[in-house]
């Protein structure tokens, strides 16, 4: 009983009792701050602030680009207007005349073709465009340039792509046509996608006097064509020195790549936050979507085109978003400034809003909450069993327990001096434990911080006392087991070590990063910055492998095609011209194959299979990089190849035998039970027998390739200069043939046709000339390569309207004279395009003689409707250089037209040439009797003419009789007194 007393009234027990209840009184008073002390408030509003601090710093930022260098475009409006006028100076017109001729309009947008590439590069933008207030039925005159890539800046105009304009002007520029190009803009007014080009117009009209630069227009996204992708623009009106607006300038910007600034993953952990770029016209609750990032945007609002803002809430900016996603969203609201006060589009207000469920906003709130209240039990629970064993293992004196606390080594667990004095032993059992605890404790701090999942470890090194201390993460983040060293203290040395090793591996591009790979083959890239004071060493080590592979991930889709993975054109064009400036090339081949039935599969069994064809294709092709290969995928169906580095050609041809081998093997099997194996044809161009420019190299293959489909597909063709020579105009024609018939670039001369009795003008052969074309320089060269691209009827509508055109302006000149229209035998006019013609040509149509060439074969339903057709016009059919058909009078005996003209390779040298005359004389007995007049074309000397007149021929026709010209022309008195000489 004294032993259980004297225990009782000990100061050891006051003690253990005073702990307890400072320990019990401690936690109550934490957990009251914490439930009734505002702390949840405050830790929530932080995490509001943090929120719009983010939002106001991408909104600054968004709004500089927008202002200070996407719409900053006041130099190229300069230069626009400097280059419209000296244009009106140099061809003397003012603007008036300037619109009413439309070809002048396609010149001077050639020549601001480098404004406008100049614009794109200095201001950063992914394009940029001049557009012209020439309507011509909705259709207006301009370019519109685009870059895929602005980052991406090459020697040449590779990268560059005409989405609208003049197809000369992109072949000048060494700019290549987009894959929805059209020579002109298609404008509606009631069309969001011609609001760019209308809205900056109509404001420039409503504000006259005001600077251009308060009328620009920030337009809501829209796609340029079917093909397109997209983009807002930022445009502005051009005006004259009288005021009046003549067109609109302006830049683009692909939601893409303004998608690629909205960094959607620092709105929340875990990318759950998202951007919205947006428009609001209402005040502020409505607003339209313009651009959109993070996949979080997509979960909460699926395809909606807006948002609309509920209640606001008690934070600044902060507003609940309806929707009808699960669970609270809250939008943090910041406009930006693109529109000074009182212009015409200030109500437009553009903002940015960050997106963030409530559970992401909050979660830090309640990760805290809960780390807390777990710590706080620990912490209470530890107390209680620290304070019951400070009690029972107290030893030693308090005087003696200072001073041997003070010599201690604090790395090292503390052991006291037992004295076997009841108390003075409880209390020094008792701070021993409590030094166990204390680590313990820090050690359950260190795995809060873990659980935390922040990738970052910190470290002191103390130089005076050369001491270093770390964080536990350091030895996760160096892949190093826990159990090699427990205490937060290690040697400056072995850290040391450890750093020094690690920045032997430095990655390349990224400051302060290294590759590290520890003894478990664990590879890893840390981040370390360090900072030295006067006698300490600050430093933090940081996880950076998702930032790093992350880098990568974008690199590697900027360089490669995402269906078939294999380089994209830009980074083939970059990997090749590599290669072409090594030495190590030897002899080459550039290859381009071209998949055969793409289109029979999209359109027979759909895109998704079509994918399939091209991928199978893409996997062949690709086993091409084991025979020293670059080989990439440059559009839908065309793949390119250069193989380089061999002694000859042989190899290299044996490599590609083998791939086209492997091609036609692979057999897909459809849904129909059709299998049908890939067909590829293929053009080689050899380096450097051909050429050593990487440009040539494609367009020589692509010769080779084209010339090899039209002769047999599925196989493989090399080039061939002098068939290239002889036939290129077909491959390079395109770009030509496309700007003449869409810009109607074709002209007629007339040449007379006179009566070989009395020299009299019968009528007047209409003959084609192209205009503004180096390539398509004759009649025959334009409707060969029409032939080749299926655009036959486009030449046959022309040509008919145009013919009836020039003869309106030159009728007097014309006098009674018929008028011979040269008529495709294969095609007419549809109905639609010959009531017009007849409705707007009805009194003339009498005069008409539609010339059919015998020499081109002949479609028989159409040559009989065109009988029909002459009939009801009470015109005429001629057949056209007969003798030099493959039917050689076929056509003539079916449908017996009412004029023949005989072939200039019967009437030249006719006048020697006996078996000629033969023929002749039998063709005149015969059409005699079928009342069938003979015209004798291409006659060019006197001797022709006379030999032809004693013959017999109806009429005659010929340089030695008339020259063509653009306004007919009458016959000379010495040819008309030499046709009519007794």
């Amino acid at each position: 009983m004294i032993k259980i007393g004297f225990k009782r009234n000990s100061i050891i027990v006051r003690l253990l009792l005073s702990m307890l209840a400072v320990l019990l009184i401690q936690t109550l008073l934490l957990a009251g701050n914490i439930r009734y002390g505002g702390t949840v408030d405050e830790l929530n509003k932080n995490s509001v602030d943090v929120l719009d601090e983010k939002v106001i710093s991408r909104t600054n930022h968004i709004q500089n680009e927008m202002v200070q260098r996407w719409s900053n475009i006041a130099k190229f409006e300069h230069d626009i207007q400097d280059e419209m006028n000296s244009f009106l100076q140099e061809k003397n017109i003012d603007y008036s005349a300037f619109q009413r001729e439309p070809n002048l309009a396609f010149e001077f947008l050639e020549q601001t073709v480098d404004k406008v590439v100049f614009t794109i590069r200095q201001c950063m933008v992914t394009g940029a465009f001049v557009v012209l207030n020439n309507e011509n039925e909705g259709r207006y005159p301009g370019v519109y340039i685009r870059d895929s890539d602005p980052l991406f800046n090459p020697s040449d105009n590779s990268d560059l792509s005409m989405e609208v304009g003049p197809s000369t002007a992109a072949r000048k520029a060494g700019i290549s046509l987009g894959i929805g190009w059209v020579p002109r803009f298609n404008f509606s007014e009631d069309d969001d996608s011609s609001a760019f080009y209308f809205k900056p117009l109509r404001a420039a009209s409503k504000n006259p006097g005001s600077n251009f630069t308060e009328l620009g227009y920030w337009s809501g996204p829209f796609t340029l064509s079917d093909y397109g992708i997209k983009a807002i623009t930022y445009s502005i009106p051009i005006i004259d020195a009288e005021g009046v607006p003549y067109g609109v300038i302006g830049i683009e910007l692909t939601s893409d790549y303004f998608r690629k600034i909205l960094y959607y993953d620092e709105i929340a952990d875990n990318k759950q936050g998202a951007y919205l770029l947006a428009i609001t016209r209402d005040g502020g609750t409505v607003f339209e979507n313009v651009v959109s990032s993070g996949p979080a945007f997509n979960k909460i609002f699926g395809n909606s085109t807006q948002i609309e803002l509920a209640e606001k809430t008690g934070y600044d900016n902060v507003f609940k978003i309806n929707t009808k996603h699960n669970g609270t969203v809250y939008g943090c609201v910041h406009y930006l400034n693109l529109y000074d006060s009182n212009t015409p589009f200030e109500k437009d207000r553009w903002s940015l809003i960050g997106i963030v469920e409530e559970k992401n906003l909050f979660k830090s709130t309640r990760q805290i909450q809960l780390y807390v209240s777990v710590s706080m039990l620990l912490s209470l629970v530890l107390g209680f069993a620290g304070s019951a064993l400070i009690g029972m293992w107290f030893i030693k004196p308090i005087t003696g327990l200072v001073q041997e606390l003070k010599s201690s080594d604090p790395e090292k667990p503390i052991a006291l001096t037992r004295t076997n004095i009841a108390e003075v032993d409880d209390l020094a059992q008792s701070v021993e434990v409590l030094s166990i605890k204390v680590a313990e404790s820090a050690a359950e701090l260190s795995k809060i911080i873990s659980m935390m999942e922040i990738p970052l470890c910190a470290f002191e090194h103390d130089l005076k006392n050369d001491k270093l201390i770390c964080t536990d993460t350091f030895f996760e983040l160096m892949g190093i087991k826990s159990s090699e060293n427990k205490s937060e203290y290690i040697t400056p040395a072995y850290f040391y070590g450890i750093l020094d090793e690690l920045r032997k591996s430095p990655e390349p591009d990224m400051e302060d990063v290294y590759r590290y790979e520890n003894d478990t083959g664990s590879v890893k890239w840390l981040r370390v910055k360090i900072q030295q004071s006067d006698n300490k060493i600050l430093g933090i080590i940081e996880d950076v492998t998702r930032e790093v592979i992350e880098k990568r991930k974008i690199e590697y889709e900027r360089d490669h095609d995402l269906l078939t993975h294999l380089l994209n054109r830009r980074a083939f064009q970059a990997e090749v011209s590599k290669r072409l400036k090594e030495e190590d090339v030897k002899t080459a081949a550039f290859i381009i194959w071209d998949l055969d039935n793409l289109k029979y599969i999209n359109d027979t069994y759909g895109h998704d299979f079509g994918d399939k064809y091209i991928k199978n294709a893409a996997n062949i092709l690709n086993e091409l990089t084991i025979y020293n290969s670059v080989v990439g995928r440059m559009s839908g169906d065309e793949f390119y190849a250069f193989i380089y580095g061999y002694e000859d050609k042989q190899q290299i041809k044996e490599i590609v035998e083998m791939i086209q081998d492997k091609l036609s093997s692979k057999v897909m099997q459809f849904p129909d039970g059709t299998n049908l194996h890939i067909k590829a044809s293929a053009g080689i161009a050899w380096y450097p027998e051909d050429s050593k420019n990487y440009r040539e190299l494609i367009k020589y293959s692509d010769f080779a390739m084209y010339e090899m489909k039209n002769k047999s597909k599925g196989n493989v063709g090399e080039f061939n200069k002098k068939s290239y020579n002889k036939k290129s105009y077909l491959i390079n024609g395109k770009g030509e043939l496309d700007h003449l018939l869409e810009e109607e670039l074709i002209d007629f001369v007339f040449q007379p046709i006179v009566n070989a009795r009395n020299g009299e003008v019968f009528a007047y052969e209409a003959l084609m000339r192209s205009k503004n074309s180096d390539l398509l320089t004759s009649p025959e060269t334009i409707i060969t390569l029409a032939d080749s691209q299926a655009k036959l009827y486009d030449i046959e509508r022309i040509t008919w309207f145009k013919v009836m055109e020039a003869f309106q302006r030159y009728k007097e000149d014309f006098g009674d004279a018929k008028i011979f229209i040269n008529s495709l035998a294969s095609h007419i006019l549809s109905d639609q395009d010959l009531q017009r013609f007849e409705d707007k040509y009805k009194s003339d149509l009498h005069r008409i003689v539609a010339e059919i060439t015998e020499s081109e074969q002949a479609d028989e339903k159409i040559i009989r409707k065109k009988q029909r057709i002459a009939e009801r016009w009470n015109s005429y059919i001629a057949l056209d250089d007969f003798g030099s058909g493959y039917n050689l009078g076929v056509t003539f005996l079916t449908f017996c037209p009412d004029f023949v003209k005989l072939d200039m390779v019967i009437t030249r040298g006719i006048d020697r040439d006996l078996n000629r005359q033969n023929f002749v004389k039998a063709l005149l007995q015969y059409t005699r009797s079928r009342k069938v007049r003979i015209i004798a074309e291409g006659i060019e000397t006197k001797a022709e003419m006379n030999t032809l007149i004693e013959l017999g021929v109806d009429d005659l026709q010929g340089y030695y009789i008339g020259r063509p010209s653009h306004k007919p022309q009458s016959i000379s008195p010495k040819v008309i007194r030499e046709i009519c000489k007794p």
